[in-house]
């Protein structure tokens, strides 16, 4: 069960709710906030804190919406700024001291990448910002990656990653009218240069049999031991 907690951020009161993000439906779309430790920190499987974006459509200090699509790449694992006809883009302005932000549709874009150490984060890095630069940020030897920054509503830095294959073409669809049907993002027909290789379902799945066989010989070999 989700738990909800109030977190305080800055002078305010933010509702926030624990989630996995691979709970999510791939494409689902994402209407919340994501902490900046956790978008730079945690992977599709950790409990993250999402955090309720305020009155004027602006996650508080301290969070984001997550990145905003970077045209003709995969980036972050949660991407926005998608309007109804297709293309991309964000806004945030200010009047008397308000801000207002039109961060427009966000997607979950899961990719899971695997990394030279543990799993892709939600920016879509394989490492934390002071080890992650252009091409040298942990990725598998196939995978390339460009490391750039966007900016909470208090104009701090938070990183994120575009990704794509060293023996790269663009895949998938030019036209943009159909990369959102029925709520989701189309991640089929987005256009964009060749994905990094994600761990197939098959192999995880072999994998998980290899390791449920090592185990019964280890159990067989145990009760043979007792038997002499």
């Amino acid at each position: 069960m989700s738990r909800v907690l109030c977190l305080l951020v800055a002078s305010g009161c933010a509702a926030v709710t624990a989630v996995k993000l691979s709970s999510y439906e791939q494409g689902a779309e994402f209407d919340k906030c994501i902490s900046n430790s956790d978008f730079q920190g945690k992977t599709l499987e950790d409990d993250i804190t999402l955090i309720d974006r305020d009155a004027n459509g602006c996650c508080p200090a301290g969070s984001v919406p997550g990145a905003k699509h970077y045209n003709s790449y995969v980036g972050a694992q949660v991407i926005c700024g998608f309007k109804s006809d297709g293309t991309v883009a964000t806004s945030t302005s200010t009047s008397n001291g308000v801000k207002t932000c039109t961060y427009n549709q966000c997607y979950v874009y899961k990719q899971d990448l695997s990394c030279v150490t543990g799993k892709q984060r939600l920016n879509g890095c394989c490492a934390e910002p002071s080890s992650c630069t252009t091409n040298s940020c942990g990725f598998e030897t196939d995978c390339k990656n460009y490391a750039y920054n966007i900016q909470d509503i208090n104009a701090a830095n938070v990183e994120y990653c575009l990704t794509y294959h060293k023996n790269y073409k663009m895949e998938n669809t030019a036209d943009k009218t159909d990369d959102q049907a029925d709520h989701k993002l189309q991640v089929d027909k987005l256009y964009v240069y060749t994905a990094c290789a994600a761990p197939s379902p098959a192999a995880t799945a072999s994998g998980a049999v290899r390791a449920a066989a090592s185990i019964a010989a280890l159990l067989l070999a145990l009760v043979t031991l007792q038997a002499l």
